[in-house]
Order: structure tokens, then sequence, then C-alpha cells
């Protein structure tokens, strides 16, 4: 049959070229090679944020959830949704990883559109399913480059960085440390500096460099001395071998260079430093040069300029270490201002905090303080000007290097159009505006009170030109968005009228308890005042903790809970914080009744909200929707944890100032003694809010939280109107069993329909996570708003 197939194809003469069966076998083989790497073990996976590595020159940049899974030969990237058939996005083989460290890609200089989050980069060789690991590693025609923007002399190497977000101090700890130690375990080589910022088109946001190429700022770690010392998730400078000192013969550009195990030098280097490679951190080209990169380390017995100390660039070209892209040379004082032996985290306070117990540190709004201890996630050990040492909530500040538009009164980050809108109309101010994150990706919003002709508000686009300049009106330019703003201070500038104020006396965020390892709250200190609801579990009053935080205390009558399992079941809910959860402060179990204590939402439940303004909410589908894009985010969050509400409804969310909607009462259900809680079985559940899988078989999962998510978005858009109308328990169930859904309400767009009917799927693994739900409601939001 081949023999047939080859002498057809030799009389239509269209016999395959070698190349193209090379072509075809390398194919296969890189099938192949895919399909062994799953019986590889996963040494770490999970969730986390990439940024596009823009591979080609034009081309935008976003932010994309992406799952990680590091093997011991590759860190691939993947779809998030459908985890047990999803699409791999991306892989980097590990032998060609170059460097893996701390990054910082918002802050001044950096991206103003990334999101949130602890960033780290993978500097990187790409490497072809088909190059061979011994030329790779020994450098057989011509050495792989060894940095970010190195080239191989005569064939380009693409080289790139890919910027991951983690999502707290912890994880991006803990990936640094595997990634790193996957490397050393495969002998992979490493890179000797690297640049912590990000690349602006114009500059390097870390060092100001005005060159890509310009040589790495920050010395980077040795891997195996970082991993001994896990607190150190990324590297300071000492773990750094030392700055090259340029030889007196600039026509040779020669350096002391580190032998390899095979004793060749680096093909990075061959006969000199090879094409057009970054100094250090790429290039090459020799012949039969080791592409391993090797360190480069200071010799006695070379000599340094008398002049300026300078570099030579990726292109070979002279730097002054005085200009900027220059790196000085050991010994000089700005080479030992950079490559501090200790490197000093300092944080900014967003907002003032006033410490009562003792250990604690008051904060100033503004102020810098330096991070002493900042290994528990939600209270680090700071020291503050004078001296004065103590525990502050970690989300009253934020790294220097990291801090944007947050230390403006104007900005209000993540707020959406209809929180924005409705908060610049409380004060009825003209010329009151706000700077929000746009609903589209990588673009912020400026939201204006204006009363002409009439009272509204305008939300203008600020966008950005070729040049990388901020605007409103195309006439009127700034280089940053504060300088813009300013501008617009003083001049109306195509806008409906002069910016004047921003919204005062905002609320400060909740802290992780009332104090740093708090969680059990004496009675003594806390001043109860007004009731604020009631029912079968107990009574709900306003309270104050020593005179000055306000609370909510939940006193439980007795025998209506579970209560020793809830205490210790408390412990761990108190370390649960996001802007969209009802923060846990603690509980009073030492007498009785117990008392929970959370933090006080003005406005109470979100169910009796609804209820009370039906007639101005049941026409604001923006503003609806909204509430349940913030449940989402709330339940995003305990889905990223492995935790499950079990009792999700309008009645177990409350709204605060600002319009903000908080998940509460989160875990609870398991604990409460009732039996409208409570099947045939014995386990607790609300029926109307119940997925099949927990009617028939009491089965809970994030997917049944999603179910009840569903009904709840239901109760929101009827304004609080009961699920299933009058029908009886025993009704609902046969109705849910045999697959009929609740209907339409009138005020709620078929999008968003759709949304609630992926959440009644039958199946929970046919059910969206919240995660997807999140940022396809944000999909519907912009285009109903637009």
């Amino acid at each position: 049959m081949m023999g047939t197939k080859h002498r057809n194809s030799h009389v239509n003469g269209s016999i395959k070229s070698s190349s193209s069966l090379r072509s075809s076998s390398k194919s296969f083989q890189a099938k192949m090679d895919l399909m062994s790497e799953r019986l590889y073990d996963v040494v770490k996976s999970g969730s986390m944020v990439k940024r596009a590595q823009n591979k080609k020159r034009f081309t935008p940049v976003n932010y994309k959830h992406r799952w990680f899974e590091l093997t011991k030969r590759t860190f691939s990237y993947f779809d998030v949704e459908n985890v047990e058939r999803r699409r791999e996005r991306g892989r980097i083989h590990l032998k060609g990883v170059r460097l893996v460290e701390e990054a910082t890609v918002s802050g001044e200089g950096g991206d103003p559109f990334a999101p949130d989050g602890y960033p780290f980069q993978v500097g990187y060789c790409e490497i072809s399913a088909s190059a061979n690991s011994h030329q790779l590693e020994n450098g057989n025609g011509g050495g792989s480059g060894v940095g970010i923007e190195g080239q191989q002399s005569g064939r380009a190497v693409p080289q790139y960085t890919l910027y991951v977000i983690a999502n707290s101090e912890k994880e991006r700890s803990e990936w640094i440390r595997a990634i790193r130690q996957v490397c050393e375990d495969s002998n992979t080589p490493k890179s000797y500096r690297y640049h912590p910022g990000l690349w602006s088109g114009k500059k390097w946001s870390c060092c100001k460099g005005l060159s890509r190429t310009t040589f790495g700022c920050r010395a980077a770690a040795h891997w195996r001395e970082a991993n001994n010392n896990p607190s150190n998730g990324s590297s300071p400078a000492q773990n750094s071998t030392r700055s090259i000192s340029p030889n007196s013969s600039t026509t040779n550009s020669q350096f002391s260079l580190q032998h390899n195990s095979s004793g060749s030098l680096g093909g990075g280097v061959g006969g000199g430093l090879g094409g057009g490679g970054s100094l250090g951190l790429g290039g090459g080209g020799g012949g039969g040069g080791s592409c391993t990169p090797t360190s480069l380390q200071p010799q006695s017995s070379l000599t340094t300029f008398k002049q300026s100390p300078t570099l030579l660039n990726g292109n070979g070209t002279l730097l002054d270490a005085n200009m900027p892209g220059g790196i000085p040379t050991p010994g000089t004082p700005n080479s030992k201002a950079k490559d501090n032996s200790h490197f000093v985290k300092l944080v900014v306070a967003l907002y003032p905090f006033k410490a009562i117990e003792g250990g604690d540190l008051s904060l100033e709004k503004n102020a810098e303080y330096e991070v002493i201890d900042d290994s528990q996630e939600h209270w680090w050990k700071v020291k503050d000007a004078l001296g004065n040492v103590g525990y502050i909530p970690s989300n009253y500040v934020k790294p220097k290097a990291l801090l944007g538009l947050e230390r403006y009164e104007w900005y209000v980050g993540d707020m959406s159009r209809q929180r924005a809108e409705s908060l610049l109309k409380q004060g009825d101010k003209e010329g009151c505006f706000v700077v929000r994150k746009s609903s589209t990706k990588g673009l912020y919003t400026l939201s204006l009170h204006t009363k002409v002709p009439q009272s509204h508000v305008k939300h203008y686009h600020i966008k950005q030109n070729a040049r990388c300049e901020y605007y409103l009106s195309e006439k009127h330019c700034c280089e940053t968005i504060p300088d813009l703003i300013n501008y617009h201070r003083h001049n109306s500038g195509g806008l409906a009228c002069r910016l004047k104020s921003s919204p005062c006396d905002r609320p400060v965020p909740p802290t992780a308890g009332l104090s740093h390892d708090k969680w059990e709250i004496h009675p003594m200190e806390l001043m109860l005042m007004e009731e604020l609801g009631s029912g079968q579990f107990g009574v709900v009053r306003r309270g104050k903790w020593r005179g000055s935080i306000d609370t909510a205390v939940k006193m439980m009558k007795e025998g209506t809970m579970s209560e020793d399992d809830f205490i210790e079941e408390a412990k761990v809910m108190t370390k649960l914080q996001h802007p969209n959860l009802v923060q846990l402060y603690g509980v009073c179990s030492k007498h009785r009744p117990i008392y929970i204590v959370t933090e006080y939402m003005k406005h109470g439940s979100l169910l009796n909200y609804l209820r009370r303004h039906e007639k101005t909410l049941i026409g604001n589908m923006g503003l609806l929707l909204d509430m349940c894009i913030q449940v989402s985010k709330g339940m995003t969050y305990l889905e990223r944890h492995n935790y499950i509400h079990r009792d999700l409804a309008a009645r177990n969310c409350l709204v605060g100032s600002e319009n903000v909607v908080k998940v509460a009462d989160f875990g609870l259900a398991r604990y409460v003694l009732d039996d409208q809680y409570t099947s045939s079985g014995g386990t607790k559940f609300p029926i109307k809010w119940a997925p099949p899988e927990v009617l028939n078989y009491t089965r809970f999962s994030s997917k049944s939280d999603v179910w009840a998510y569903g009904v709840l978005m239901w109760e929101i858009f009827t304004c609080g109107k009961m699920p299933y109308g009058r029908l009886k328990n025993t009704e609902v169930v046969e109705r849910v069993q045999r697959g009929i859904i609740l209907e339409k309400p009138k005020s709620c767009a078929k999008e968003i329909y759709d949304v609630m009917k992926l959440c009644w799927s039958h199946g929970p693994e046919e059910r969206p996570a919240f995660r997807v739900l999140m940022d396809q409601l944000a999909l519907v939001a912009q285009t109903l708003t637009d």
C-alpha cells in the first residue's frame, strides 16, 4: 500500500521531500512529547493570572486567569474551565528557564492596568519540541541565549518573560521555590541579572533604562541558596554572584567567567560576547562553546577603567554607569545602593489605623513603614519612622513598589458604574468625581457628576495615545493620570464641567479580626446598642468594640446551634477576608449565650433592602446586576479557598455603605439546629435553594452553591419575592427533580436569565464555576451599559 502511494506520488511529481518528512516526524515527536508529559507527576498546580507575553510587536496587553501546572520538565498553563478536558494554552520547557524572581508589574512606570496580586516572572529561552537537549546544554552549533533579550549569532533565538500574578504572597513564594527547585534538580542553567520591572516600550520601570537590552539592574538569586532560605520567595542581592569588571582592553570586551562542568566556556559567549545578546543575559554564537550560562565572576587580575565605570549593553555599545541604563561596577556608590545586602520592603498606609490592643501599631495615612515580618497573611509586623514596632492589618497598606493610583482620594478601584453613579448622586455636588477601573479590561473611567443640563453622572474613558500619554480630549494630553486629573481641575477641557472634589469620608475596610491573633472577644469589650433584627436563632444588635469599631453582634439562643464545633470553625473563618464577604471579627464563647461578632453593615439584609426599595430598584437593571456580580466575587473567593457556603440566599447577604453587597453567614448552616434546614436524613439545608444532588444525596459542593446562587439572582431581579411562591417543600422537591426551573423575572434581560439557567443545570458538572459566572456577568453588564 505504501509502495502504491509512493508510485502515485512520483507519477504526479509530488513526492514528499526529505525536509517535509522530517517536519512530519518532528510534529509527531512533539505530539508524543505532549502525551508523555502527562505521565510525569505534577509538582504543583493552581489558578493564577497570566500577563500576555506580547511576542509579536503590536499586540494588546491583557490579563487572563489560567490554570498552571509545574512538572519535572515543564511549566504549563491551561484554560481554567472544563478541568477534565482543559485546553493547554502554552508551556515553558524548564531546560529553557533562566530566572524565577519576584516582579513589579504595577506602580510608578509599570502597567496601570495590572490587576491586584503578587507577581513573579519566569525568564526563559524558547525551546522547540524537536530541540536536542544535549545540544542545548553543550552548545553544538551555537548556544542558546541565557536571558530575556538574547540573540544567537547568525540565528535569532526569541527570549521571553512570563509574568504571573499569584493570589497571595505565600502562594508566590511557594511557586518561586518550587520552580527553582525543579530547575536546580535538572541542572537548568540560570541568568545572572534581571529587571524586576516592566519594559513600557520606552524604558524599564525599575531602573529607567532606555534600551530593552539594557543590562539587568538587579542581581538574581542563586537557586540553591534561595531554596535553602524559604522565607525568601525572591532574592535580594546578597544571594547573587557579584558584578563584572571590564578588562582594560575594550576591543576584546572579555570578562572573567566561571567554567562549567565540561570545562568549556558558555556558548552565549563563545569567541567573545557573540551576536546581539544582552550582556550576561543572552547572546552567543560561539561555534562549539557550551551554551550553559555561566556565572560571571570578578577576578583580581582584571583591571578596571580609570574613567567613568562602563559596561557593554546588548548591542556591544559601551554604557556609562552614571547614565540612564548603565549599571555601576562593584565598589561605586551607585552599586552599593542598588545591590543592598539587606532587602528592605517598604509599604505605604492607604488608611489610618488606631492600635488598641497591645502589640499593634497605629497607622497614619500615606506614611511609610518597613516590613519586619509578613509571614502571616492578614497581620504584618512593621516598624515606623520613629522605630516603633507592632502589628498592622495588611489590607491597610500596599508595597511602595506596587503603589499606583491607590494613594489618591479620587481613585475607587473596582467600583462599578452603577455604584459610582449612586455614590456621586448622594452628595449632589457639581464637579464631584471618581476614577475607577473600567468594565473594559485595561482601561480607566472618569465618572463625573454634573448639573448641566440636569443632575446626572457622565462617564469618560481615559485613553492613551501612541506616545503613551493619557487624555480625555485629544487636545489635552498628560504623562500620568494624576497630571490629567490636575489639569482638568483647572480646565474643563471638553468635559461637562471642571473636576472639583471627590467623595469624602469613604469607609475603611474591615480587618481580619479586631487585632493580631485575636478571635476570642470578652463580652465586657462590647457596648451593645439598638436591635438590628431577630429570628429563631436569636437577636442581632449593633455594638461597638472598645468604644471605637462598629460591629454587629449575633446573640445566639441556646440550643440553636452545635456550639463546640462552631467555635473551632470560627478560628478559620476569621482568616477569610474579601471585599464582598462580611468579615467575622470573632466570638464570645466563654459565656452563654454565644456572641458572633461581625462587621456592621448599615443597610441590613439584602432581602429586606430589595423589598424596601423595590420601586426604585425594579427598573434599574444595571444596579441589580451589579449586586449579582458583587456576590459572585465573594463566592469566587470562597470557591478558590475550597469553602462551601451551604446557605447562599438574599437573606444571608448584607448591604453596606456605597451599595456594597457582601456574603454573610458562610458555613454556619452546618451548625444550625432547625427543622427548616433538616431533611429526612438529618442533614441541614434550605429546600428552595437546594439542587437535585443535595435533595437526593445531600452532596454539597461549590456547584451546589452555584445552584443556590442562581436562585439568589432570581430573588434580586424580583426584588425579594419568595422562590416557588407558596409551594410546600415537598412540592418544590418534586418540581426540581422533574427539571422544572423558576420562570424569568419581568425586569430581567434574556442574557441574565440565561446565566441563571446555567446555574440550574441538572448535573453539578454542567454548572459553571463562580469564577466563570463572574466573568460572564461582567461581560453582560458591559454589553447592557454600552
